[in-house]
């Protein structure tokens, strides 16, 4: 098997157990937390949380650029570079400190998130992904003892301070710690200056909604939009275990001016990410709303099935996205991020005093549809990815809107897609062959 199969392989399995055990965390937090607290304390703590988790943001202001370096350094043997960037970029986070006198849970969980983002971002980056796994794991289990304490914060206290102190260990144990120089300094900061817009635009997505929703419509309506986007954002993990895979190879890749290889990668992953969230969906569409509804005691409506849209676009154009980012045209992807954020501000100040939850689902397909075209737009342009790689995504949503007729034809519209996926079916069945060894 050759390395880049190899290390696919390993991050992919790496990142089924990490991404999907940071996932849960949000879903597990906001069934149990809406059961023992009620719904108007969760809307409240997931706001505190996502405040947290967007603040982090500038604390790791390093990370993006420590793991594309550290993986442009691994692929030409400039080992003594990646240790002179880890001191600065996991120092960083420390700065949350200035957060503590506005609140304390702001303050710590912001920090602890910042060392997060830096980890994840560095072992990915040296491919060493499977580690990540082992700790995301362990800090897991702290997580669920958390729920024992009587705090609405500690799960998640819990499960951040795990891997911070795994992280100190971590550097410690295999010398990936040295001398900061200003040659590798430099690179972070000119590299940061413009991934940080495009990853706090992204974060902005992700966690605005939580925030944003307890600022216009009240804690009530952030407890269901917490309730819906815990569920649906698990989707933003599963199906990018394969992404997270070969994040670090478009790096590799470049450094080693294999410019045609990176194109591939985004191109492939694409498709198999439009195929594998699109079939989810569909299930998801036909069963999720009645379990979802069980699992929190009240009806999730309507905009669970908006919610699931906005996913599946995200999702769509993140190949791509990191593809401009992860090689010499990370401006273009931070225009295109901040334009997404910008849309979404907008609609939201209107949607969601408008239509509550719903305005929020709204809002989210209008702002990663604003993303999804001006990715394709730049991806054709300077990757020379074609814009037809996103046809399948508009037949999955064109048969999924079906749900807001009839499950029945939900079912044929499931049908259609997979029929109309069918080469593309085929081609997943002939990878996994592949990487069982059973072809050349």
């Amino acid at each position: 098997m050759g390395y880049e199969r190899r290390i696919i392989l390993r991050h992919s399995l790496a990142s089924v157990i990490a991404l999907g055990l940071t996932g849960l965390t949000r879903f597990l937090y906001s069934a149990i937390i809406a059961r023992r607290f009620g719904l108007e304390e969760l809307g409240m703590a997931n706001s505190l949380i996502s405040k947290a988790f967007f603040a982090a943001i500038p604390l790791s202001f390093f990370a993006i650029a420590l793991g594309k370096y550290a993986s442009e350094f691994l692929g030409s043997g400039k080992t003594d570079s990646i240790r002179s960037m880890t001191i600065p970029a996991f120092l960083l986070p420390l700065a949350g400190l200035l957060l503590l006198p506005l609140n304390l849970y702001l303050g710590i969980l912001a920090i602890l998130r910042g060392v997060q983002l830096t980890l994840r971002s560095f072992l990915y980056g040296i491919h060493r992904g499977e580690h990540y796994a082992y700790i995301i794991t362990l800090a897991f289990l702290g997580f669920l003892v958390g729920f024992i304490l009587p705090n609405v914060f500690a799960p998640y206290l819990l499960f951040l301070g795990l891997i911070a102190v795994f992280s100190a260990v971590y550097l410690v144990r295999f010398g990936l710690i040295g001398k900061p120089r200003k040659s590798e300094i430099h690179l972070l900061l000119s590299y940061s200056s413009f991934a940080f817009l495009g990853t706090l635009s992204g974060v902005f997505l992700i966690q605005g909604p939580y925030f944003m929703s307890e600022y216009l419509a009240g804690p009530e309506v952030a407890g269901v939009v917490s309730a819906i986007l815990s569920a649906a954002f698990l989707l933003t993990y599963l199906p990018q275990v394969l992404q997270s895979a070969i994040m670090p190879l478009f790096s590799y890749k470049y450094g080693r001016r294999e410019n045609e290889y990176v194109k591939f990668l985004a191109e492939r992953t694409t498709a198999l990410l439009i195929l594998v969230t699109g079939s989810i969906i569909f299930v998801l569409m036909l069963l999720g709303r009645e379990v979802l509804s069980a699992v929190f005691g009240f009806d999730v409506g309507p905009a669970f099935y908006l919610a699931l849209i906005a996913m599946e676009v995200y999702i769509a154009y993140n190949p791509s996205i990191v593809a401009l980012n992860s090689t010499a045209y990370v401006k273009k992807g931070t225009i295109v991020a901040l334009l997404g954020a910008f849309a979404v501000f907008l609609s939201w100040l209107y949607l969601i005093p408008a239509s509550d939850a719903v305005g929020v689902m709204i809002g989210l397909i209008i702002g990663y549809g604003s993303i999804l075209l001006g990715v394709a737009y730049y991806a054709r342009g300077y990757l020379k990815i074609p814009p037809r790689i996103y046809v399948p995504l508009l037949v999955a949503l064109s048969l999924q809107s079906l749900v807001f007729f009839s499950k029945y034809a939900l079912i044929l519209g499931f049908i259609g897609f997979l029929a109309y996926e069918r080469k593309e079916i085929a081609e997943g069945i002939r990878l996994l062959k592949s990487f069982r060894g059973r072809e050349p």
